[in-house]
């Protein structure tokens, strides 16, 4: 069984004075059955380099188990972010829900065939 967890990430979770209780938790969440981790990044628009180092030493700690672990909801900025560290490759990013929408509707009818009216 994959227990999905998913964890809205803030600038406040990440700061330094917060983040070794934070920490502590998904550590908890992965020892109790946690196999696939989402970071939800919709409350962060931009990193600081200390958030990134936050963010950083989550994603080592989640390497170093059996869990999974994905992106949703980032930005732009921090999208570019990942690219240019190279971030971007240890991870699975999800595409923003309105792309999802958008290739799972039907354009054309199933298997190509037309419908024929009497």
């Amino acid at each position: 069984m994959r227990v999905i967890v998913k964890i809205v990430l803030s600038h406040e979770v990440l700061e330094t004075s917060q983040f070794s209780h934070f920490y502590k938790e998904i550590e908890r969440l992965i020892a109790s059955g946690g196999k696939i981790l989402m970071l939800d990044f919709s409350k962060i628009n931009v990193l600081k380099n200390s958030e990134l180092m936050s963010v950083v030493a989550i994603v080592k700690l989640v390497r170093d188990s059996a869990c999974i672990l994905l992106i949703s909801a980032m930005s732009e900025q921090v999208r570019i972010l990942f690219e240019l560290t190279g971030l971007e490759q240890i991870f699975q990013c999800l595409p923003p829900l309105e792309e999802v929408r958008l290739k799972s509707e039907l354009t054309e009818p199933l298997g190509g065939l037309q419908s024929v009216a009497s």
